[in-house]
């Protein structure tokens, strides 16, 4: 399948991720960038360092890096950013969700998931998407609130939908899929100035006072679950 023409805003996108991966911030992923991300992570989730969560989030990073190196076919001891697009301009094509990308990939926003839900409950609230932006993104504390609520207004429908794993999976699909400044995707991080001249197609606004929601939850396995699964079976998909 030929290669994907990224759009300017998932360029945009993406360079924002290459960097999140980018811990250190000299400009290229390299393994070494691995331990100050987790400690990163740790600082923000408060895991100790050997906790299943701990080793759970180090497994999928750390696979995601060495499979990271052998699909960009690096000769040299760092990914740079042209690699990191090539990559994503392979990965793409034939992509409609989360479901299609191979599981070295799919793990990775269950993984961001279970970060982000620090009462562990299976479910991203509005006060955790503020915490992680102010604390973990570092969205100036002036702009925050305002930008939390926009974010959980439009991850969830104002509310209608519990923003589970299921739903922050399909949100993050939109995140490396979308072209266009549109969708709740451009929340995952929050740091994206651009809004949407009129709101998607699922958002129809807040409910009316009064009205009474009819919201089924669905019984999900904690993100953890599906990554329990050994990592070096997954480096070949």
């Amino acid at each position: 399948m030929p290669a994907a023409v990224l759009s300017p805003f998932q360029r945009e996108k993406l360079r924002y991720y290459f960097n999140f991966f980018d811990a250190d911030g000299d400009g290229h992923l390299m393994k070494k960038d691995l331990p100050v991300l987790f400690k990163k992570i740790l600082e923000y989730t408060g895991w100790a360092e050997n906790s299943p969560a701990a080793t759970e989030l180090y497994e999928v990073h750390e696979t995601f890096f060495e499979v990271l190196y052998e699909k960009t076919d690096v000769q040299k001891d760092r990914v740079e950013i042209d690699d990191w697009m090539s990559l994503w301009e392979h990965m793409i094509p034939g992509c409609m969700g989360m479901h299609n990308f191979p599981i070295w990939l799919r793990l990775l926003p269950r993984s961001l998931f279970r970060v982000m839900d620090t009462n562990d409950d299976g479910l991203i609230n509005a006060n955790e998407i503020q915490h992680f932006y102010e604390s973990f993104v570092k969205i100036p504390e002036k702009e925050v609130g305002d930008l939390a609520t926009r974010a959980y207004n439009e991850m969830t429908d104002f509310g209608r939908y519990p923003l589970t794993l299921e739903g922050y999976e399909q949100i993050f699909a939109n995140f490396l899929l979308g072209r266009t400044k549109y969708g709740p995707g451009r929340f995952i991080f929050g740091c994206f100035e651009h809004s949407a001249e009129e709101q998607a197609g699922l958002i129809s606004g807040p409910p009316k006072e009064g009205t009474v929601l009819d919201v089924t939850t669905k019984s999900l396995r904690r993100s953890g679950d599906a990554i329990r699964t050994p990592m070096r079976m997954y480096r070949k998909e």
